[in-house]
């Protein structure tokens, strides 16, 4: 069951990470924070998530020790862009956002761009993600353009399938209701 964790309890996951990151020998580890901890970090408090989704700047082996030594569920990868058959826009790491308000000694946490994070939830396209959209939409009033871009960018470097006629007609569906 999901529960709302707000940011104390985030800050006790990065902690907590960090500890994980320290026990598999992993230091100056760059953490990409996406999913429900990202979106409670920008502020949705109230937010409900089980787990930890991040990009691990590491290999199998660090991510493997890390993945072990961390006390509740979490999706791990190198690349998180590969998550989906759309991917995120190129440059996603470098326009991640670093998260300031939590100390740590082994990892660098950052969080996925507002609008970058806009597009892996509208990949998924579950009704917690497009609350979770709508709220980074008006928190950071990202214009309707923006997405659009993004969204065309993202359709046009993600592998031929039919998933891009999904996500097309996902994101005009989302356009109306975040936009109406």
């Amino acid at each position: 069951m999901e529960r709302s964790i707000g940011i104390d309890k985030l800050k006790a996951v990065v902690r907590s990470v960090d500890i994980a990151a320290q026990k598999a020998g992993a230091r100056d580890l760059r953490i990409i924070l996406c999913g429900g901890l990202a979106t409670i970090a920008y502020g949705l408090e109230e937010r409900a998530t089980l787990d930890i989704d991040a990009e691990v700047d590491a290999d199998f082996k660090i991510i493997e020790r890390l993945k072990k030594n961390i006390r509740f569920p979490a999706e791990l990868s190198s690349d998180i862009s590969r998550w989906s058959m759309i991917d995120i826009p190129n440059g996603y790491r470098d326009r991640a956002i670093p998260l300031t308000n939590v100390k740590t000694k082994n990892i660098k946490v950052f969080l996925l761009s507002p609008l970058d994070l806009i597009i892996s939830k509208l990949r998924v396209f579950r009704d917690k993600d497009i609350q979770d959209a709508i709220f980074l939409i008006r928190k950071f009033k990202i214009k309707k353009g923006d997405l659009l871009k993004a969204a065309k960018q993202a359709i046009s470097q993600s592998p031929p399938s039919t998933e891009l006629l999904r996500f097309k007609k996902s994101i005009k569906y989302f356009l109306k209701l975040a936009y109406s």
